[in-house]
């Protein structure tokens, strides 16, 4: 079983964390800054049955998952903290860095993309645009492996419903004293996982073959949008269309070892002094997606570009 820690015994950091997960938290653990991220209300929420999101159990999900694909990701710990299950996530900024993201990276002005853009161009999420962006902005140019991590990406968050890869949460790492930039590693995965969802519904979905279909395929969404019409990730990455999607598929596919996973979860206890971690049919509608997902969109068209 994974250590569930008790947040409240650390110093409090003083530094602040913005974002739009939730309230955070600095502490310091062992002399290294980490941020606490709090489950977020749903009150102002049109959720039924449930009071708080699961954000931080689906923060330390996505993350680890991420790892265990070997995509680098921010570490993160589960525990508790003010009797609510929280994450903890390590700051992995060093002395002079801030955060380069892409909402940053793609206002970097260009003339000619500029004016192709401005003409052609409706929704801020347009997966055509960013494609554009991608293949002429002067950070990608400098920065190759910025446009293969945001497809990387892109795979893993369809594989584990993380819906809000926005363009505040994924970019570069810029030292502001020797203008060095570097890839950030993957960050704020509280979207994934159904975060969202109530916990009595888990039951409902394992024993209902057609509504596991609508949540695990159909109704798969994304922050993109083509056309004007939102992506649904697992048909479009179906459709085969876009290179720089297939070539994700190829090296992120053989990297997927579900037997880990599914290893990973065991770990993760049901409940830590009378507080839900993860409950037994959660954990269970969990793997049952990734499993779906994996066998048949994501190595079915791995199998066919092979």
């Amino acid at each position: 079983m994974i250590n569930i820690d008790n947040f409240e015994k650390y110093p409090a950091s003083g530094l602040s964390y913005g974002g739009h997960g939730g309230s955070k938290k600095g502490i310091i653990i062992d002399g290294e800054k980490w941020f606490l991220k709090y489950p977020k209300s749903t009150k102002s929420m049109e959720v039924k049955g449930i009071s708080y999101t699961t954000t931080p159990l689906s923060e330390y999900l996505g993350s680890n998952i991420y790892d265990l694909i070997g995509i680098p990701a921010h570490e993160t710990r589960l525990g508790v903290y003010d009797n609510k299950l929280v994450v903890a996530c390590k700051d992995f900024l060093k002395n002079d860095e801030i955060i380069l993201d892409y909402n940053m990276i793609k206002n970097n002005y260009d003339e000619k993309l500029e004016l192709t853009l401005s003409s052609s161009f409706i929704s801020d999420n347009d997966i055509d645009e960013l494609c554009m962006i991608m293949d002429n902005n002067i950070y990608f140019k400098e920065n190759p492996l910025l446009k293969e991590r945001f497809w990387d990406m892109f795979v893993i968050d369809a594989l584990i419903s993380n819906n809000d890869r926005n363009e505040g949460n994924w970019g570069l790492i810029f030292n502001r004293r020797t203008g060095n930039t570097r890839l950030a590693l993957v960050f704020d995965n509280g979207a994934a996982f159904y975060n969202k969802t109530g916990r009595e519904k888990f039951e409902e979905y394992l024993i209902n073959d057609f509504k596991f279909m609508q949540v695990a395929y159909d109704s798969s969404i994304s922050i993109f949008s083509q056309n004007e019409k939102t992506i649904n990730p697992l048909k479009y990455i179906e459709s085969m269309k876009n290179n720089d999607c297939n070539e994700a598929i190829k090296r992120i596919v053989p990297r997927i070892n579900l037997q880990k996973i599914e290893k990973f979860f065991e770990d993760i206890p049901e409940e830590y002094q009378g507080i839900i971690v993860m409950s037994k049919n959660q954990k269970e509608f969990y793997l049952k997606v990734l499993k779906y997902r994996y066998d048949n969109i994501l190595k079915s068209v791995y199998n066919k570009l092979n």
